[in-house]
């Protein structure tokens, strides 16, 4: 199982890992860091056992503090103020661990949404969805903040925007109940767009 890369900021650091089946360690994965999905035996999908072993392998090459657990299938840190969240694709898993809430995704370049785009496009977004990788980067952006609060009133096409100027990205949770604001980074990996959160910011209205 390959690191393949660490990005490293004084408020956050990312892990990207690549894995495969002959590499899930059934006894392993019941060890290490065992309140991360302890459902894990009871899991059928085979595909879905090697992410959450692999999320455990690259959890514990980035956290050097905290215990990786999860509670309604969220991941959180114990005893530890680190905030995480997890993305994965096929082989491709990655990980954020920031000092503020946050957010990862990732997402094939070549996968097609157009048929979906008005569950998820805004008015206001930078694209109209008409260029497929806009959109792509679009729909991976908006998950981004979706993970951020992880609340399921969130509608990506009517609380959440994202906006580009002089090629930065800006994303903005607008719900009747909070609203925030975070500056995103998207970068290529291989055939995939990455994207993260680099702040948090709560407006007030």
């Amino acid at each position: 199982m390959p690191l393949i890369k660490i990005l490293s900021k004084p408020s956050y650091k990312i892990g990207i890992w690549e894995f495969s089946n002959s590499e899930y360690d059934s006894n392993h994965c019941g060890i290490i860091y065992p309140n991360y999905h302890k459902e894990i035996n009871q899991i059928k999908n085979e595909k879905r056992k090697w992410q959450i072993y692999g999320t455990k392998m690259l959890f514990n090459e980035l956290c050097e503090e905290g215990d990786l657990v999860s509670k309604n299938k969220i991941p959180h840190i114990e005893n530890s103020n680190k905030n995480i969240s997890i993305t994965h694709t096929n082989q491709i898993i990655a990980i954020i661990i920031a000092d503020y809430p946050c957010g990862i995704d990732i997402e094939s370049r070549n996968r097609d949404i157009s048929r979906i785009k008005y569950k998820f496009l805004n008015k206001e977004d930078f694209t109209n969805g008409n260029d497929l990788e806009d959109l792509i980067q679009n729909w991976c952006m908006k998950e981004v903040l979706y993970k951020i609060k992880k609340d399921k009133t969130v509608l990506f096409n009517n609380h959440l925007i994202i906006k580009k100027k002089n090629n930065e990205f800006k994303g903005y949770c607008v719900h009747p109940e909070f609203s925030f604001s975070s500056k995103i980074s998207i970068i290529d990996f291989k055939n995939f767009f990455l994207a993260f959160n680099l702040d948090y910011v709560i407006n007030h209205d």
